[in-house]
């Protein structure tokens, strides 16, 4: 990939977008981030913004990009992650950025490298003309459509030796540059259950692990889904499924293992580690009925709930710096998570604001409107050139 700098926003986001960055999860690549980094990276050290490589475990790097003016100003922190959902199915070429009908299709021009492009673009203007009162920053993250492993590495490793921390961070994603002050959390649990194999032709010897499962999945919907009652004014009630289930090998072996993956979304005062003592305990109750029940939970993953009291005078603040600029912004609540659950679980003043429609976010046929492309430049160089509160 040339690191000729781009003329315009658009030309950006079109390189972003030619260059494949689906999330290791689905990929199977750890590095999946690493060209389109290095890239963006080249692009803002030519611009002359300092640059720095941010170490994340078994692999890409974050990027962070800074822009500081004044030691004692307060920083603004802009987050936008590098990785994509898969590309199989799509029924555009997801990697051709194509212009048409006022739109640029392609995996990630709204989910969420048009929010990447856009706050680059306003922090190279905004350093050129010297208009920032604030320190800049802003960190290009790995891994957020699985476990959000670029922002947890920064809260765990980063944050702490940097020698400042921000006044304000503003996650970019697809909200038709509406405020998000309040975002769902999750649960995500796989569940095993163990049986013992056996020929079929005499399934009386083995135990079917299937078939436990089965019990199982039963027991969770009645005991413990159907009983969620939890719900948020901004984020909307609290859900919970099982989604995918994986079982036997062979179509004469009684299956000896089943395992399921259960959803669970989280609103603001819920608590991730009372959702799993809910749901082993209804495990438990059919456990001590069913002494052919012998489960465990494989792996559990929690993202807090993005909760709004902390950030209600910044959401505010934000919309109202984007009305100075003709973009009007609503402030409200998302049932979905992203980077800002961790920054906000780490105590940070938090945001999500970003061009483009969710609604495009994950499709086969993935756009971003360049009028919303343009918007997104606008509004966030509005924020670059304020003090975050």
């Amino acid at each position: 990939m040339s690191l000729k700098s781009p003329a315009t926003c658009l030309e950006l986001l079109q390189a972003m977008v030619g260059i494949e960055s689906v999330t290791p999860r689905t990929s199977g690549r750890p590095d999946a981030e690493q060209e389109i980094g290095a890239y963006l990276a080249g692009v803002a050290s030519g611009w002359g913004l300092a640059v720095t490589e941010l170490h994340v475990e078994g692999g890409a790097p974050n990027v962070l990009i800074t822009a500081p003016t004044k030691p004692d100003a307060p920083w603004w922190m802009f987050d936008s992650h590098l990785d994509t959902v898969g590309i199989q199915g799509m029924t555009v070429d997801p990697l051709a950025a194509e212009v048409k009908d006022g739109r640029l299709y392609g995996r990630g021009a709204c989910d969420t490298k048009g929010t990447g492009a856009a706050m680059l673009w306003a922090l190279r203007q905004t350093v050129a003309d010297g208009t920032a009162p604030a320190n800049i920053a802003m960190l290009l993250t790995v891994g957020e459509e699985a476990r959000q492993v670029g922002a947890r590495s920064f809260l765990e490793r980063d944050l702490n030796q940097l020698g400042w921390s921000p006044a304000a961070v503003v996650v970019g994603e697809p909200t038709m540059m509406n405020v998000v002050r309040a975002a769902n959390g999750y649960v995500r649990i796989r569940l095993v259950t163990l049986g013992r194999a056996a020929h079929s032709s005499s399934p009386e010897k083995g135990l079917n692990a299937i078939s436990t499962m089965a019990r199982a999945v039963t027991a969770i919907e009645q005991d413990y889904i159907a009983r969620l009652d939890a719900t948020h004014p901004l984020t909307g009630r609290s859900t919970c499924s099982i989604n995918v289930i994986r079982g036997g090998s062979e179509h004469n072996v009684v299956p000896p293992r089943c395992e399921v993956t259960i959803d669970h979304r989280l609103t603001p005062g819920q608590d991730g580690d009372a959702a799993v003592a809910g749901i082993r305990a209804a495990l438990d109750r059919l456990a001590a009925e069913d002494d052919r029940l012998e489960y465990a939970f494989d792996d559990v993953e929690t993202a807090p709930p993005h909760g709004p009291e902390l950030n209600g005078p910044l959401s505010e603040h934000v919309a109202g710096l984007l009305g100075q600029v003709g973009i009007e912004s609503s402030i409200h609540g998302a049932p979905y998570t992203t980077n800002a659950n961790h920054y906000a679980g780490a105590g940070l003043k938090c945001v999500v604001l970003g061009p483009g429609d969710i609604a495009q976010a994950h499709t086969r046929d993935e756009w971003i409107a360049l009028d919303q492309l343009d918007l997104g430049v606008r509004g966030y160089r509005k924020l670059m050139e304020s003090l975050p509160e």
